[in-house]
Formats: structure tokens, C-alpha cells, sequence
């Protein structure tokens, strides 16, 4: 079984996740007492063998769905905040969690790999879990899990900002203008005007979320892509996150020019696919 494999191997590169399906069926939950029972039952098998091949895949599949709902739901955060775990998720994080499933299975796993092995060592081996506190086997295996997703998710937040914070500078970066808009910013006859639409690119950009800008950069550097594949390129951005970003930077640049800080801009409906 998955868990059994994960736990007593560590032996990652060999392991053939199969990721049970968020609307699976869990397994039925069991009282305090059948946990006692289970958990005696386990502790004389020494943990291995048929029975605990079962319940490793249980839990295996409990955790998968719990973490994977809780993510797609938002709940995730109130659970990171019962177990004191920092979860600094931004608004376009959020909506990658919410509406990418790939996004989720993956983090999960993650989760679960990293804290199986303290659970069987510490919380079943070592006799950490105590029926008499009032909470299961499987409610005490999530709790590891969501500690564990804290630097799971940390992770994958930081390297994805950092992908997203590099593509977005493309623009911001003068001396890159040129290789962003090969041509496009050259198209008027009087100089002036060129400087003019850079400084008001530059000032719309200056407004804009990293997602944004780096939407922007993929737009006008890979015009073949559409919105569901640059969402792809950024992280798990759905098509509806990205047109999310777009509207409220052109609701940001209709806002200054408005106050007058810049001409009003013509928008580019590259990758609107």
C-alpha cells in the first residue's frame, strides 16, 4: 500500500502514487473504542502485515480527500490557524487552490509523504496517540499532515512568486523594452511619443500585481498561448483568474487616466482565447 511503501521504505523515486479521486467515498468513521481496538490490534502485528496494509491505505485516502477539500474550499487556512501553522497564501494562490486540482493532489501528497514518517514512528510506534484525548487516529494523522503542509505550501509559494516576481520584471525593466515589444514600442514617427507610451506603460505596470504583469509579458512574448495556458505557465492560474487579473489592471489604468497621470491606453486583447 502507498502509506505502508512511503513510511518503511523511504524509498521516494520508487513510489507509484495513485491519488484516490477528491469525490471519493471516505472510509466510515470509527468510534474511540474501535480505534482502541484498532490500534492494540496494529501494535501486535508490530504495524505490517495484511490488517495494517488496510489501514495504511485509509488513511492514506482520508488524508488525500481532507487536505485536497480543504484547500479547494478555503478552509485550509482556518485549519492552518488551529495548528499554529503560518499560511501567508495571496489572492491568486488562494484561487489556484481553489480551481486546480493538480495544483492540490500535489501539495497534498507532499504533505502526507512528509508527515507519515513522524506519525507511524512517533504518534502509533512511539504510543504518542491517546484515545483518552478524545481525537482519532485519522483526525491525529490530518493534524500531521496540515503542520506539514505549512512548509509544503511555503515552498511552492516561494518558488512560484519567484517565477512569477522574474517574468513580471521583463517589463519593468527598461532596458528589456525592446526584446518585450519588439517593435511595438518603436511605431510612431515622433520620438517623443515612443518615450511617452513607455513611461505610461511603465506607470500602468507600476500598479499592477506580479500576476498581472507577468501575464502581460507572456502575452506580448508568447502571443500563441491563451489565457487557460499562460494560467498554466503561472503557477495553476485558471483562464478565469487570469481574465480576473486583466480586468482590474485595465480598471487600474482607466483609473489613472482618469486623474490625468497618463493618456488613455489601447488595450491589446492578445491571448483572450
Amino acid at each position: 500500500m502507498v502509506l505502508l511503501k512511503m513510511i518503511n521504505s523511504g524509498d521516494e523515486a520508487e513510489l507509484k502514487v495513485e491519488i484516490p479521486s477528491e469525490n471519493g467515498e471516505d472510509p466510515p468513521p470509527l468510534t474511540l473504542e474501535q480505534d482502541r481496538q484498532l490500534y492494540d490490534e496494529l501494535l501486535r502485528a508490530e504495524f505490517c502485515g495484511p490488517r495494517y496494509d488496510v489501514f495504511a491505505q485509509d488513511v492514506w485516502t482520508y488524508g488525500i480527500h481532507t487536505l485536497t477539500a480543504w484547500m479547494r474550499t478555503g478552509a485550509i487556512a482556518q485549519h492552518c490557524y488551529r495548528y499554529n501553522v503560518v499560511f501567508d497564501a495571496s489572492e491568486a494562490e488562494l484561487s489556484i487552490l481553489a480551481r486546480t486540482s493538480e495544483v492540490r493532489e500535489a501539495l497534498a501528497v507532499d504533505s502526507i509523504t512528509a508527515a507519515a514518517p513522524r506519525f507511524l514512528e512517533r504518534s502509533l510506534r512511539g504510543g504518542e496517540w491517546n484515545p483518552d484525548k478524545g481525537a482519532s487516529m485519522l483526525t491525529f494523522f490530518v493534524g500531521g499532515c496540515v503542520m506539514a503542509f505549512g512548509d509544503i505550501f511555503k515552498t511552492w509559494s516561494r518558488k512560484r512568486r519567484r517565477e512569477v516576481k522574474l517574468m513580471a520584471s521583463g517589463l519593468l525593466n527598461s532596458s528589456d523594452l525592446e526584446a518585450v515589444f519588439p517593435g511595438q514600442l518603436s511605431l510612431f514617427d515622433d520620438p517623443a511619443e515612443t518615450i511617452a507610451s513607455r513611461d505610461t506603460l511603465r506607470r500602468i505596470l507600476g500598479e499592477a500585481t506580479p500576476e498581472a504583469a507577468a501575464i502581460c509579458t507572456l502575452m506580448l512574448r508568447r502571443p500563441e498561448l491563451n489565457q487557460r495556458e499562460i494560467g498554466a505557465v503561472l503557477g495553476g492560474m485558471s483562464a478565469r483568474a487570469v481574465e480576473g487579473q486583466l480586468r482590474r489592471l485595465r480598471s487600474t489604468a482607466r483609473g489613472l487616466a482618469a486623474s490625468g497621470k497618463i493618456s488613455r491606453p489601447q488595450f491589446c486583447e492578445a491571448g483572450r482565447r
